[in-house]
């Protein structure tokens, strides 16, 4: 299994994050909320300030293969004042899945967020995404399930 790393990407670099955003396949577990999300180049520059260069609440890094530098996906987290806990985020690209990386990047995330001092990520997985197996077996319990999503969380 090749090994991947949390990479903070330069400005340049957003290409991937619209790539990943606007590709039906990897994007097909948001179907429920309208699936690709645009990202046009002139959001690029208020975003990147708002997620990396001034991150207060929030987390966002590229999951990059340790060996070729090729970009996988992307982990995050940000605050939800709805519900009052830090909800995480970890998208793999289509192509790239069934390989470990989501696992990893899982793992890469519950400990940049534990070193940031964070004390519980939590997520909100639709009920037809296959990553609630992938929570739960990363330590995330159950805390809630509706009709739309189930609510996972985890102690850091």
């Amino acid at each position: 299994m090749e090994k991947i790393q949390l990479y903070r990407p330069a400005p340049e670099e957003l290409w991937f994050r619209q790539r990943l955003l606007g590709d039906p396949e990897t994007m097909a577990y948001n179907r429920a909320y309208g699936g690709t999300i645009p990202f046009p180049r002139e959001r690029w520059a208020p975003w990147y300030e708002r997620w990396v260069e001034r991150p207060e609440g929030r987390f966002y890094r590229y999951l990059r293969e340790v060996s070729g530098g090729r970009f996988v996906g992307e982990a995050a987290y940000h605050w939800d004042d709805e519900l009052e806990e830090f909800i995480c985020d970890v998208i793999v690209e289509a192509r790239y899945r069934g390989r470990g990386y989501g696992r990893q990047g899982l793992a890469l995330l519950c400990e940049a967020a534990r070193d940031q001092g964070v004390a519980r990520l939590c997520d909100n997985i639709a009920l037809d995404n296959p990553s609630v197996s992938l929570f739960l077996s990363m330590g995330f319990r159950e805390r809630l399930r509706n009709e739309e999503y189930v609510l996972v969380e985890r102690t850091l």
